[in-house]
């Protein structure tokens, strides 16, 4: 049985948190280093928001973000409707007609933003938001909501220029943990994105394992090259590469934290040969072992 519709409105929920920056503030903002990068003009967040309903027959000025918490929506953009689920984050263009929507089985939560910026093109390219592909999905939600109250945090503080570059680096570090916790779109995608994770996480376990590109592929039910097409894709780097890339990060934090020798940390990740190992680390670690030990 279908639940009773709540009177749709576009805010005027118990408990939601909603903060405009003053046009001049934004305007002025948006002519300032950092800021006028990527400028942060609206946000809150409505908890259970039964009856949430905005409809803009012509859009905003400013680019949208809505991040799905917990519960469901919908909206029409571009003569679709996107569903939104926890986890999903839905970029909204400017000047374009949208409607979005709370499930009334199901009321979403969500924290929103508006924001501009002469850099905010790259910031969605790099997520890979397009017309064709407005939602990204993130593998957690929780991590989501720390993020947004990073940024909201800043409001507090008024909308001095200090507080407005706060707002703004806190927002571009949102979008930068969106991007590591970012799923690939499409169930053959984040079931190879799921398998790769896996053997990153066996990888991690046993860092001094003298592991195989092979094994690595099999330990991934993939073939050898298929195998290393993906990690290539998902991570920048070959299987074999990344391991090296993984166990020297090991090294470094062991050297760091002063309880191994470099013979020690080398050995603990898999080199027992100090000499080789030294030359490995300042390789691609851009100095010597030794540099690392006793802290950074």
């Amino acid at each position: 049985m279908k639940p009773a519709s709540p009177e749709r409105r576009p805010e005027g929920f118990p408990g939601q948190r909603l903060v405009i920056v003053p046009p001049s503030i934004a305007i002025q903002a948006c002519g300032q280093p950092i800021t006028r990068d990527l400028c942060v003009t609206h946000l809150g967040a409505f908890v259970a928001a039964g009856g949430h309903y905005v409809e803009r027959s012509h859009g905003t000025s400013q680019h949208i973000l809505i991040a799905c918490i917990s519960g469901s929506g919908t909206c029409d953009l571009g003569g679709k409707e996107w569903q939104l689920e926890p986890g999903n984050l839905l970029f909204l263009p400017p000047r374009e007609r949208h409607v979005y929507r709370s499930s009334a089985y199901s009321p979403w939560t969500i924290f929103w933003l508006h924001f501009r910026g002469l850099r905010t093109h790259d910031y969605l390219t790099s997520l890979g938001v397009s017309s064709e592909r407005p939602v990204v999905t993130v593998d957690d939600p929780a991590v989501l909501t720390e993020a947004f109250e990073d940024v909201f945090r800043h409001t507090t503080h008024g909308f001095n220029p200090a507080a407005m570059i706060g707002m703004t680096t806190a927002f571009a570090r949102m979008l930068g943990v969106v991007k590591v916790h970012q799923r690939a779109p499409g169930s053959r995608s984040r079931l190879a994105e799921t398998r790769i994770h896996k053997v990153l996480a066996l990888m991690r376990e046993d860092l001094a394992h003298p592991w195989t590109l092979e094994e690595l592929a099999r330990a991934a039910h993939l073939s050898a090259a298929h195998f290393s097409e993906l990690c290539r894709l998902q991570t920048g780097l070959p299987p074999l590469g990344l391991l090296i890339r993984l166990r020297l990060q090991r090294a470094m934090d062991l050297l760091q934290q002063g309880n191994h020798n470099v013979a020690e940390a080398g050995a603990a990740v898999g080199y027992d040969d100090p000499f080789y190992f030294s030359r490995l680390f300042r390789k691609h670690m851009g100095v010597p072992p030794s540099a690392c030990l006793h802290g950074p």
